[in-house]
């Protein structure tokens, strides 16, 4: 690390980072002669697509491709190397990195060679869920691809979220990586080898439960807020697209309003007993007064009558 700092020990890294406000400079293993697992180095070579991440970049991805061997084998296999890029950044690890500086520390201690794809996500995530995130000091990964040249960018919808959290679909991203695969296949002139046409019917068949699944979704959806729909295409491209964003914010709407009205309930709740209290005082204020009036009254009539009883003597 920066400063002059070792942390040997992997759960620490993030706290002696955050403490020390500098960032990681280098990742070795202890000790440096460790081999690879038997038979990992032969799969390397007789793959056809290697994928790299996603995952935490100094304590999982770059760590695996220290390890004796394993850099030199991905960089001799003709297989397809695909990088796939996080979609937050890590407290302690990635602060403030962007999609280059993810792949210039895995170059940095890899070298040239390791990576020919990188596939990183669209970043259209809902607001909201990345709110939670900023408060825990994460952001979204800058995806700023002109920075680095000898690596082909590939963008795609990678991410869903589970359980509150943002996540990589493991469908989606299986569906993109298949989908680089039966590209190449074809730049290959390899249409008719088996491996591209299971390839690519299986990417077929993905790509149709895909849609099928969305469109219950939807009406799911559409059915819990009493509402139904007789076609999914009856929905605008922009409804299809922000469906989710819409509703989080029809949602914060409805909340706001809940909020201001609970609010007003506590105002009455409190001002009521002082409102009660001034109108029982105006209450007794307006009985005095009218006691008054009616005894005033009283007596004035009462006179005529006294006057009307004397007998007049001549």
């Amino acid at each position: 690390m920066l400063t002059g700092y070792i942390v040997e020990e992997k759960s620490r890294i993030a706290e002696v980072v955050s403490d020390k406000i500098t960032k990681i400079n280098r990742i070795i293993l202890n000790p440096s002669n460790c081999r690879p697992a038997p038979g990992v180095v032969d799969a390397i070579k007789n793959a056809d697509c290697i994928i790299i991440g996603p995952g935490s970049l100094y304590t999982n991805v770059i760590p695996n491709l220290l390890v004796n061997g394993v850099a030199k084998a991905i960089k001799e296999s003709p297989a397809i190397k695909v990088y796939v890029s996080n979609i937050m950044t890590e407290p302690g690890q990635t602060d403030n990195y962007s999609v280059s500086d993810h792949l210039n520390a895995i170059i940095e201690h890899c070298g040239n060679g390791v990576i020919d794809y990188c596939i990183y996500d669209t970043g259209e995530i809902i607001p909201e869920f990345i709110k939670k995130y900023n408060r825990e000091g994460q952001d979204l990964v800058e995806q700023d691809i002109e920075k680095i040249k000898g690596i082909k960018f590939l963008q795609r919808n990678l991410s869903m979220v589970s359980n509150k959290h943002i996540r990589h679909d493991p469908n989606l991203v299986a569906e993109s990586i298949i989908e680089l695969i039966c590209d190449d296949l074809k730049y290959q002139d390899k249409q008719n080898d088996p491996q591209y046409l299971m390839l690519n019917n299986k990417l077929r068949e993905e790509k149709r439960i895909s849609k099928i699944k969305k469109a219950m979704k939807k009406k799911e959806q559409k059915e819990k807020k009493g509402k139904t729909i007789k076609t999914v295409k009856s929905k605008s491209k922009f409804s299809n697209k922000y469906s989710d964003r819409i509703a989080s914010i029809r949602e914060a709407d409805a909340k706001a309003r809940r909020k201001t009205k609970k609010e007003h309930s506590k105002k009455t709740k409190k001002t009521m007993p002082k409102i009660l209290e001034e109108e029982k005082v105006a209450i007794n204020t307006i009985r005095r007064q009218g006691t008054k009036t009616s005894t005033s009254t009283t007596s004035k009539t009462s006179k005529p009558k006294s006057a009307r009883g004397r007998k007049k003597t001549i």
